[in-house]
């Protein structure tokens, strides 16, 4: 920091903190002391002492922009034609004296630049962000913060629709700020159309709505916000109160009759609710709308599914409590339980099964929730399915117990090999282990090309499969339907190494330690 800043900033903080005759005493100190610096006339670097900037690019005329008029005015008498104060009071950000005035809310400052032809400082100048004074100010809570935005918006009546690199206007950001008093200015006093749109097609309606700012949502309607209008994901106001706020819901539903939209993906407010875990806003839409318990979105989920997925075992109790059915399907024939189990969502797991879920629906792919445990990698929760639960992981074909299988001859072992889940292949041959009732080991068990566990590890490459695995008693040399064993899988699909053939060949896993 500059000396003049440093005198500038200290007095400024001992006035602060001193009664009222010692800070006018220190004031004056200081502003000798500036008065004194700006006599002995320009830097070692030729300019002029109020524009020598510090390692953030923070001029002394920034410092005295905050809030010291006296010294503000100083610098204001003491610019000649010469002195490039737009290009050179610029701090790193991009930012001007006229910013920090706003910023602090200094009703004095901001009217002394403004004033002053000689500064030449534009009302609307953007920082690096594309942030204008009046932005700048609409984010202040105190009382004057109204007063500069009324001067910066008065003086130049187009900055209050200037956006920022994000599209965002002044009057986005007071909804966003909950600036009230702000926000009438602009829409009451200066009648200014409240309906403006940034860069993802949403006004400030969207985002008060999602704050839950009831009385800027309720300015807002009244000001000829329509609570239809859409982003760029057809997402209206309604849906983003719905993850927040059951009161601003209810402003925006009632404006429509309660009547809702969907968004691109066909999902309803219900459903943003249940993706928040907003129990409140669902319990009230129940009674409010009587939402269809068959909706869907565009992949086919229904709220139970969202609900099971996000891993909320409360907002499922509620659902399935308020009729929603356990055995819906998606689009791929998932229930809710096969998509809790692929997250490891256990609560959620133990909850579907208790509420009676049935534990053996299969997918399109002839996929128990098993299988999704293995491939989402959920070892954890496989095994409560499997030990606590009684999913089933084998079955009786024949008076024999063989493993499941599904469309493609795969047992879970296999999905959990394909997916590279070590932990879960683990799982699966400790139970194996302790069950000892299959008719042929599990790791030996072929698909409908032949394939072993071991085939779809070597093929993906997942090294540590390989040698859980083995560890396990996969036989390394076994071949496929077309002959190949599994190290010729790798090989195929670019996967070997000299470790990885060197642990098949040899068929241990010692040469790895």
């Amino acid at each position: 920091m500059c000396l003049l800043s440093h005198f500038i900033a200290n007095g400024e903080k001992r006035s602060c903190h001193l009664d009222y005759s010692h800070s006018t005493f220190f004031l004056n100190y200081f502003t000798n002391v500036v008065r004194y610096i700006l006599q002995a006339g320009k830097s070692p670097h030729g300019l002029a002492p109020f524009l020598v900037a510090d390692k953030d690019g923070v001029t002394p005329i920034h410092i005295a922009a905050c809030g010291n008029g006296k010294i503000l005015q100083m610098f204001i008498d003491a610019v000649s034609a010469t002195d490039d104060v737009f290009g050179l009071a610029q701090d790193k950000r991009g930012r001007g004296p006229l910013h920090y005035a706003a910023s602090k809310a200094s009703v004095e400052s901001v009217r002394l630049i403004l004033d002053s032809q000689i500064l030449g400082l534009p009302v609307d100048a953007k920082d690096s962000c594309g942030l204008t004074p009046l932005m700048c100010a609409v984010g202040v809570p105190f009382a004057q913060g109204v007063d500069v935005c009324r001067l910066l918006a008065r003086r130049k009546e187009m900055s209050v629709s200037a956006r920022n690199r994000d599209g965002l206007s002044a009057i986005h950001l007071a909804a966003i700020a909950n600036n009230l008093p702000v926000l009438k200015l602009f829409a009451e006093e200066m009648g200014r159309n409240v309906e403006v749109f940034d860069n993802e097609n949403r006004t400030p309606l969207h985002y008060a709505a999602e704050q839950g700012h009831y009385e800027i949502v309720q300015l807002l309607l009244s000001c000829g916000a329509r609570s239809t209008t859409i982003d760029k994901y057809d997402a209206s106001p309604a849906h983003y109160a719905a993850q927040f706020s059951v009161s601003c819901l209810d402003l925006i539903l009632a404006k429509n009759n309660y009547v809702e939209i969907k968004d691109r993906e066909n999902r309803s407010c219900l459903m943003w609710a249940v993706c928040a875990g907003n129990v409140e806003v669902i319990e009230y839409l129940v009674r409010k709308t009587s939402p269809d318990r068959q909706a869907r979105d565009n992949h086919g989920f229904t709220a139970l599914h969202l609900a099971a997925m996000v891993g909320n075992e409360n907002i499922c109790k509620v659902l399935v409590r308020q009729g929603w059915n356990l055995s819906e399907r998606d689009k791929l024939d998932n229930t809710p339980l096969h998509l809790a189990a692929g997250r490891g969502h256990t609560d959620v797991v133990r909850f579907l099964v208790t509420a009676g879920a049935n534990m053996n629906e299969k997918d399109a792919m002839d996929r128990t929730p098993v299988y999704w445990a293995c491939f989402g990698g959920q070892a954890h929760t496989l095994y409560c399915m499997i030990k606590e639960l009684g999913f089933e992981w084998r079955t009786v074909e024949k008076h024999r117990r063989v493993p499941i299988t599904d469309a493609l001859g795969q047992t879970p072992l296999h999905a959990a090999a394909f997916a590279g889940f070590t932990a879960c292949i683990n799982v699966l041959l400790n139970i194996e282990a302790e069950d000892d009732c299959l008719i042929s080991p599990l790791t030996g068990w072929k698909d409908k090309h032949g394939e072993t566990a071991l085939h779809v590890a070597c093929a993906r490459g997942k090294m540590d499969c390989v040698l859980a695995l083995l560890k396990g008693g996969a036989a390394p040399n076994a071949v496929n339907d077309a002959r190949k064993t599994c190290l010729q899988c790798a090989i195929d699909n670019k996967h070997s190494n000299v470790r990885l053939e060197r642990t098949v060949s040899s068929g241990s896993v010692d040469l790895l330690m």
